[in-house]
């Protein structure tokens, strides 16, 4: 019966595991941001390093002169928080400053990504739309 019980417990604590990976993965793909400075449009894949953190890079620029910016990483080790369902500690160069940042889904399934200095109060938040494939 111990055996058992012990077994059991293993199981359970594995598809724990499977489950919040499974989770944390909902995250990757392509999304369409908008740049709140200037308006345009870019596309920005959300990939998962070999550490198991996420990063988050451009991958396709309406304007093509900031054609410069396809390929460069723009938000880094986003780590993944059950609890709460909710992408932190990452970093975002903006402005020629870093900021902190963090990443959840809203209610209506778009990405809510919310940049900030110091404290979550002080910050700007970006809502991002799923997209399936890659904009050529």
């Amino acid at each position: 019966m111990r055996k058992f019980i012990i077994t059991i417990f293993i199981i359970l604590c594995q598809a724990a595991v499977i489950f919040s990976q499974t989770m944390a993965d909902d995250i990757l793909g392509y999304y369409l941001a908008y740049d709140p400075s200037n308006g345009d449009k870019a596309q920005m894949e959300i990939y998962k390093t070999a550490e198991g953190k996420y990063e988050v890079k451009v991958v396709w620029v309406e304007n093509q002169n900031n054609s410069r910016q396809i390929g460069r990483v723009q938000i880094r080790n986003l780590t993944y928080d059950a609890r709460s369902s909710t992408w932190k500690e990452g970093k975002v160069m903006y402005g020629g400053r870093e900021y902190s940042m963090t990443v959840s889904f809203a209610n209506d399934g778009r990405l809510r990504a919310r940049g900030y200095l110091g404290i979550s109060m002080f910050g700007q938040t970006q809502y991002w739309t799923k997209e399936r494939e890659l904009r050529r």
